[in-house]
């Protein structure tokens, strides 16, 4: 299911938020609480996001929207796992 996302080789999330219990399609608690994790990060980090398949895609849309790379996505039985990367430029340039 990770289509053309590559593996990243040699870099790790600082943090880990699992989404699976808050998502609700109509108040879209999930994507608050990924755009709050984001905000303590640094451009070029990377936050894990442990979701459900349908999950997948609403938060992959919005990382697209606004600009985050998804940087690897794994999808095990379910658990989806996507790395997305704060935008902006990394302290390395």
């Amino acid at each position: 299911m990770s289509g053309d996302v590559p593996k990243v080789e040699n870099r790790r999330p600082l943090r880990v938020l699992d989404i699976r219990g808050l998502f609700n399609p109509v108040d879209c608690r999930s994507i608050g609480v990924i755009r709050d994790e984001l905000t303590v990060l640094n451009p070029g980090e990377l936050l894990e996001v442990l979701g459900n398949r349908f999950q997948h895609r609403e938060v992959e849309a919005w990382c697209r929207k606004f600009a985050h790379p998804v940087v690897q996505i794994d999808d095990e039985d379910g658990l989806v796992r996507l790395w997305i990367e704060k935008r902006g430029r990394s302290a390395d340039g």
